[in-house]
């Protein structure tokens, strides 16, 4: 959770549909050390309620997972048997029992293979099926940067350099 945001010009944020913009006076404006700070105080503050409604939300994200894994363990055996049942009874090829809450039911699922040991795998690939192993190639920006600036060269193409700015930020 980022404590710090830099503003774009660009980032102007347009009224949507769900938000309501916050009350201020119309005539209000920034022109001093003091209302320059009951600004800042705002944006903080606002973060601030951000980053609580996120650690809310994840605590009921938890709190849901473990329900559910509460119900499953509980109810789960008694709902397969259930759905079996209702399934046998049926007199078409339906695999599941639809329900007002959702829906139960069978679905095929077919043989997968599982890796237990990506080392092992790897070592068993490279001796017997090279062709199965890949090699991911990837630019080192720190890298690239030091050559720049050690011996000042750099590729023609596919780079630029940004000028140095005063960025703008809130924090």
């Amino acid at each position: 959770m980022s404590t710090e945001m830099v503003v774009q010009p660009s980032q102007a944020q347009q009224p949507q549909e769900d938000w309501a913009q916050p009350e201020v006076q119309e005539t209000f404006n920034v022109h001093d050390d003091s209302t320059a700070n009951w600004v800042i105080k705002k944006i903080v503050e606002c973060r601030n309620y951000a980053d609580r409604c996120d650690q809310w939300c994840a605590r009921e994200k938890n709190r849901a997972r473990r329900d559910e894994e509460f119900f499953l363990f509980k109810y789960g055996p008694q709902l397969r048997d259930y759905a079996k049942q209702k399934i046998a009874e049926g007199k078409n090829r339906r695999k599941s029992v639809n329900l007002p809450a959702g829906t139960v039911g069978f679905r095929k699922e077919n043989a997968k293979l599982v890796v237990d040991d990506d080392t092992l795998v790897l070592a068993w690939a490279k001796e017997h099926a090279p062709e199965l192993v890949t090699t991911v190639e990837k630019i080192s920006k720190t890298a690239l940067n030091e050559h720049l600036e050690t011996t000042g060269e750099m590729p023609q193409k596919g780079v630029h350099i940004e000028p140095e700015r005063e960025q703008f930020f809130v924090k």
